[in-house]
Formats: structure tokens, C-alpha cells, sequence
């Protein structure tokens, strides 16, 4: 008899499809059926949604290898990536924290306009992170070393990365992608474009368990400090997840209080 466990629905995932469902990373991570209530985002999902949504897929796929290039207009690939990654590791070896402000933007390919969510972020090395939701609705989640802990509303859920090898690698990948190490990764395929003020990192998973949770991260980094300008996540649904942050600071002093979980 399988167990059924309620998991919290995170910002990232709301506004997919179902009432029962293997629920974003987390259900494969944990390999079990799952009871999930519908977000105001999902309600009234129809069978004809879902089969557009595949249709989306179709077209995703279809563009993406026709003409990969189309995506980065006004970007120019680097032919040779090594003084990017050598200048890249250099400032993200001197960069012990970030604290900054981010508006996310989730694009549901069934859907004409976006979902706009803000916040604060925290992140301090080795791997402690912090992202508090505080627009439209309140979320909380909290990466610290090892664990998880997820708060939406009064819910409170919490999670073991050593529980899973896969949740062990998107914990790797979070932190790659902020640490600037991400070029480095075997997870990825990788490719770097540039303008006159930014770099864009287009990253491709190569392992199929990741594969299935994301098709590509694509990172802009501002050429004058080289710091994160954004992070876009786009799902082989056709769907995307965008990161924007600003005001940010680095090395600043963070307490060990923001990162504690009880």
C-alpha cells in the first residue's frame, strides 16, 4: 500500500495541471503518490488544456531545434570560453554572500499573461540560501546544507536532500548557478553568448531526470561585476520561470538566524 503525503505546491510549480499528481521535483525525489489541492492558478484545468499544453510542447521542441539562435537575438557566441570562466570563478570565489530583491515572472504556455510573484533573497556560502515570498502571498523556503523547510501559510513541510540523489543534484545545480561553477558542471551542456552589456549562460541538462524537470537555464550576468542579473527556467511543458533580481549586495552581513530551521 503506497503512502499518501501532502506536499506544499511552491510559487515555481503552481498553475499545473491535476488534483492528484506526481508534483514537480519533489514527488520524484520522494517516489510517492501525492495529494495535491488545486491553487486558485490551477482550478478548472480541462483535458483540452492539458492536450494544448502538449501541443506547446510540440512547438517548443520544434523551435528550439530548428533554430536555437533565434532565442538569444542580439547575442554574439563565444568561441573561446575560457578568460569568461576564469574571470567568472574569480569573482565568484571572492563572493561569500548575496542579499538582493527579485520579482519572479511564471509564464504558463496556456495562459496569455504572466505571473508575477516578489521577494527577498539570501544566499551565503557554502550552500544556505533563503527565498521569502512576500507578493502576491507569503512563501517561505530555506535551503541549509543538507534540508529543506518549506513554509506556505501556516503549512510548514521539510526535506532531507540526502534522502534522494536526484534532489542532491538540483540542490548542486541551485548552488552552481549562484556560485558561478555551473560551466564547470558534467550535468550540462553549455554555451555562452554576449552584447555590450551582459553574458547570457544557456545551460542544457544532460542527465534525464533533470532533463524532466527543466529543458534549458539561461543566466544573464552583468558585464561590469559580473553578478546574476537573472535566471530563466523553461520546462519541457513550454512553460518558463523567471528571476530578476536587483538591489543587490554582495558580501554582505547575513545572521545565521535567516538560514535556521527549526
Amino acid at each position: 500500500m503506497r503512502k499518501e503525503i501532502t506536499i506544499l505546491n511552491s510559487p515555481l510549480e503552481r498553475g499545473r495541471e491535476g488534483n492528484e499528481r506526481w508534483q514537480g521535483c519533489v514527488s520524484a525525489l520522494i517516489g510517492q503518490s501525492q495529494k495535491h489541492t488545486p491553487t486558485p492558478l490551477s482550478r478548472g484545468e480541462s483535458r483540452g488544456a492539458l492536450l494544448f499544453k502538449l501541443a506547446m510542447v510540440l512547438l517548443v521542441c520544434l523551435s528550439f531545434a530548428i533554430s536555437a539562435q533565434a532565442q538569444h537575438a542580439g547575442y554574439t557566441q563565444l568561441s573561446d570560453l575560457t578568460k569568461f570562466k576564469q574571470q567568472f570563478a574569480e569573482v565568484a570565489a571572492k563572493t561569500n554572500s548575496i542579499k538582493s530583491d527579485f520579482t519572479q515572472d511564471k509564464n504558463l504556455s496556456m495562459l496569455s499573461e504572466k505571473i508575477t510573484s516578489k521577494g527577498k533573497f539570501w544566499y551565503r556560502k557554502p550552500n544556505m540560501l533563503r527565498m521569502e515570498y512576500t507578493q502576491p502571498f507569503n512563501y517561505l523556503m530555506i535551503l541549509n546544507k543538507d534540508n529543506v523547510y518549506i513554509k506556505d501559510g501556516q503549512k510548514e513541510n521539510k526535506v532531507s536532500t540526502r534522502s534522494n540523489k536526484v534532489f542532491k543534484q538540483i540542490n548542486k545545480i541551485v548552488v552552481d548557478c549562484i556560485q558561478g561553477t555551473a560551466l564547470n558542471s558534467g550535468d550540462f551542456k553549455s554555451a555562452v553568448y554576449e552584447n555590450k552589456g551582459t553574458y547570457l549562460v544557456s545551460l542544457s541538462p544532460v542527465n534525464k531526470q533533470l532533463s524532466d524537470f527543466f529543458k534549458t537555464i539561461e543566466i544573464t550576468v552583468d558585464k561590469k561585476d559580473y553578478s546574476v542579473n537573472t535566471i530563466e527556467m523553461l520546462e519541457g511543458t513550454g512553460d518558463s520561470t523567471t528571476l530578476h533580481f536587483t538591489n543587490k549586495e554582495i558580501n554582505a552581513n547575513i545572521p545565521d538566524a535567516l538560514f535556521a530551521i527549526k
